[in-house]
């Protein structure tokens, strides 16, 4: 192991191939580097650690040293510069070693123009990387001016992470992972002259990894090659073998969706956002004359679908790799509703395909960490997978890119230097619901304590704001029907109304003086009733965003009124969901919330444009767009948050913020009829939690299994350990 006075990166330089980065080119190779160093002892243990702003491949004696892909995790490396220690003990012998290491771009540099303006960011620079090895608690090797550097020698011609990867097989070879190799022609690495600012920080989540292998279902001859669909939209890339006489280009182009004659459609995602210069989308490679085996190392993109040109014949070996962090279920769902099982299947597939470091807003268009999108997501991820260690790690990221002001932008890690300081508390507020959610799920308070400077910063930002008439981008953005008429202002308020209250509650556990908190907390709560209630307790906005978000938060005086509000909105709009992104985040639970779950359930099947219109138009994904048949993103999560519901109310199985981490459950579940069954389990911290209903003859029979140390009720009636059965009468339902 480590000596304890060692650091792993004691000594070792960030190096590069060449002293800046290159300006855009279709020819900008990936850069190989190797060290050649001889360890003169047996190994008794080895490890070996690497830290890149881009990403990186490396190899000992010729050997991948692990299956994680896409290293080192994404950040601002102005602000944090996460690495891996590995054991490499297994791949290292006395004597002549090698350590082979390929650079990609990664974020740090992206030099063709998008709306996103990577191409201008502060720390752009040429692929580069800093690594340590240590044998027996002593260094060994460390990346310094004594490695040799080549980019002539790279296979890898082009490459981009939101572009796609070139190939020339031609001059793949590997002799060069290997000792004696002859690198005289190769140059010295160039030592990067500056730091770039952020910190070292150990990675603390699971890695990225291909995580699932995917046969195609169909190939067919199109006009302009070969089309194969493999059946689901995901996130990643194909792994190929095939051969075709040298120097035959090919072209392998990924897209969700296609036109009448096998062509991508890419629903304008290539055009607006992405400039001429910049392919979307594509791997090109150019034939060895031999067997080639390809997949790419520093791109991946969003597809069902794969065309692939220049082919004479369709290939006899082809998958497409799942790629995402490699984080484990913790629970599943199943229905009498169709419906309700493709949204489900679709809504796991559609986190997965955004689990890039972070959670992504699609894998397709941007691969940015939307803070709006995934303020909508976290309820549910929570619920159905073991994400809070990439929490861990992203939190961190969004802590350490606040302004000093406290303004925090629409995605982190972050582009402050070109665009998203406008996006608001819809983005911003992810601030505080990620550590909510967090301690109410786990009974941990130690995210929402250690967050209190942040929370206090971003309070007084929102204050400040309001008082100075500041206007933000967001509001209830991105829905149909009648979100548009939700005022942004009234938005910003219950988001601020949101933040003290949440600031206020870590105080509380914190044992910290809350008063002025607590002050300012009470004059959101009047100020934000004042401005969006009459004098009979109902909202002055009378759409479903304005009441939901005001019934599931608790701002009113009387629950009732904005109860027969709620009700009468939705029926108004023949129930039909009109919330935009910020409203669906509320709109199920509200109506849970009055004891009209049924029609909250109502709302989610039979919607449209809704969940409806995606999956009668073959969605396997969630999309971007209500109305995106032939627009935006087909895999997208800001939509998923219906996925919590399902086990919140519709089994009834919910944390509660007086007794966090399931210690205390009030057992509610949605009884509807039409719907038949349900069923369902949580791996919770308190252990499994299976609950399931079913109607027959006008009953429904709802069973629950309880495990130790969770106290629950069911209508007054206390459950015991294990499994507890209930008759309801449907009249009394």
């Amino acid at each position: 192991m480590w000596g304890e006075k060692s650091r792993p990166f004691e000594n070792a330089k960030y190096i590069k191939a060449e002293q800046a980065p290159s300006p855009f080119s279709y020819h900008d190779p990936a850069p190989f580097f190797r060290k050649e160093f001889e360890i003169g002892e047996k190994v008794s243990f080895a490890a070996l650690s690497v830290q890149t702003p881009g990403f990186v491949k490396v190899y000992l004696n010729g050997s991948d040293i692990t299956e994680d892909i896409f290293i080192s995790p994404v950040s601002d490396p102005q602000k944090i510069l996460w690495y891996h220690t590995y054991d490499v003990t297994s791949l290292l012998r006395k004597g002549k070693n090698v350590i082979g290491v390929i650079a990609g771009n990664g974020f740090l540099n992206e030099s063709f123009k998008t709306a996103w303006d990577y191409d201008t960011a502060p720390w752009r620079d040429a692929p580069q990387f800093m690594l340590s090895l240590c044998v027996n608690s002593k260094p060994v090797a460390v990346s310094d001016g004594t490695w040799r550097a080549s980019k002539e020698a790279s296979h890898i011609v082009y490459h981009h992470l939101r572009s796609g990867e070139w190939v020339d097989m031609r001059k793949y070879d590997t002799r060069w992972l290997l000792t004696d190799y002859d690198d005289s022609l190769w140059r010295p690495a160039v030592l990067r002259e500056r730091p770039f600012g952020g910190r070292l920080e150990k990675t603390p989540c699971q890695p990225v990894r291909e995580c699932e292998r995917i046969a195609p279902v169909s190939c067919c001859r199109v006009e302009n090659g070969y089309l194969y669909d493999f059946g689901v939209n995901l996130s990643g890339y194909v792994d190929a073998v095939l051969s075709a006489p040298r120097g035959t280009e090919i072209t392998f182009s990924y897209a969700e969706e296609i036109d009448a004659v096998g062509n991508p459609a890419h629903n304008g995602m290539d055009s607006r956002y992405f400039y001429a210069e910049s392919p979307f989308q594509i791997n090109r490679l150019i034939a060895s004359g031999g067997e080639d085996h390809f997949k790419p190392l520093f791109s991946y993109h969003g597809f069902r679908y794969l065309l692939i040109s220049g082919l004479d014949a369709p290939l006899r070996e082809i998958h497409a790799v799942f790629t995402h962090n490699d984080v484990a279920r913790r629970s599943d769902f199943s229905s009498g509703n169709a419906l309700l099982n493709a949204i489900f299947a679709a809504g796991i597939r559609s986190t997965y395909s955004n689990m890039f470091w972070c959670l992504t807003d699609c894998p397709t268009r941007e691969k940015l960490a939307w803070l709006n999108d995934a303020q909508a997501s976290v309820d549910q991820t929570l619920y159905h997978f073991d994400i809070l260690p990439l929490y861990r790690k992203w939190f961190e990221d969004i802590k350490a890119g606040m302004h000093e002001n406290g303004l925090v932008h629409g995605t982190h890690p972050s582009t402050d230097w070109a665009w998203g300081r406008d996006c608001g508390p819809v983005c911003g507020a992810m601030l505080y619901e990620l550590p909510y959610r967090v301690y109410l799920h786990t009974g941990d308070p130690h995210m929402l304590i250690d967050a209190i400077p942040y929370f206090v910063r971003y309070a007084d930002f929102l204050t400040e704001s309001s008082e100075t008439g500041r206007e933000f981008i967001l509001g209830d953005w991105l829905g149909s029907g009648n979100s548009k008429r939700i005022p942004k202002q009234m938005v910003w308020d219950f988001y601020l109304y949101k933040a003290l209250r949440i600031t206020a509650l870590a105080l509380d556990l914190a044992q910290q003086p809350r008063e002025d908190i607590k002050k300012r907390l009470h004059e959101a709560r009047a100020r934000f009733l004042a401005r969006y209630t009459d004098c009979e307790g109902r909202c002055t906005v009378s759409e479903q965003t304005a009441v939901a978000m005001m019934l599931v938060e608790g701002i009113y005086d009387k629950k009732e009124p904005l109860a027969a509000q709620l009700a009468e909105v939705v029926l108004r709009d023949g129930v039909k969901m009109t919330c935009g992104m910020v409203g669906v985040q509320y709109i199920y639970k509200a109506l849970a919330v009055i004891g009209r779950g049924e029609l909250a359930y109502r709302m989610i099947v039979s919607s449209e444009p809704g969940y409806k219109t995606w999956f009668e138009n073959g969605a396997t994904t969630l999309w971007e767009c209500w109305d995106g048949v032939s627009s935006g993103s087909h895999n997208h999560h800001m939509f998923s948050n219906v996925l919590g519901w399902f086990f919140s109310d519709l089994l009834g199985v919910s944390p509660c913020e007086q007794a966090p981490g399931y210690r205390q459950l009030t057992l509610a579940p949605v009884f509807v009829a039409e719907l038949s069954h349900v069923s369902g389990y949580i791996d919770t911290v308190k252990g499994r939690i299976e609950a399931s209903w079913q109607y027959r003859n006008g009953e429904f029979v709802y069973t629950v299994a309880v495990p130790h140390g969770v106290s629950a009720v069911f209508r007054g009636i206390p459950c015991r350990v294990g499994e507890n059965v209930f008759y309801i009468k449907e009249a009394e339902a």
